[in-house]
C-alpha cells in the first residue's frame, strides 16, 4: 500500500464537504461502515476508558516524581 492509498481515508474525512460538521463515524476505504459488534459494546468501551484512565494516571504520577 502506498503512502497516499494509506492516507486516503483520512484525507477524504478531513476534507469532504458534505461531512462538514459531522463526526463519530467509522469510515474504511473512504466509504462509511458499521464498527464491529466489539466496538459498539457499551461495556467494551467502559473498560477501555477506565483502563486508559488509570494508565495516563500511573504514567503522570510517575511522571511527577
Amino acid at each position: 500500500m502506498s503512502q497516499q492509498q494509506g492516507a486516503a481515508t483520512t484525507v477524504y474525512c478531513a476534507t469532504a464537504a458534505e461531512l462538514e460538521g459531522l463526526g463519530g463515524m467509522y469510515f474504511n476505504n473512504c466509504c462509511r461502515c458499521l464498527p464491529s459488534q466489539q466496538a459498539q459494546d457499551s461495556a467494551t468501551a467502559a473498560a477501555l476508558w477506565e483502563l486508559s484512565h488509570r494508565l495516563i494516571q500511573e504514567r503522570a504520577g510517575s511522571q511527577a516524581k
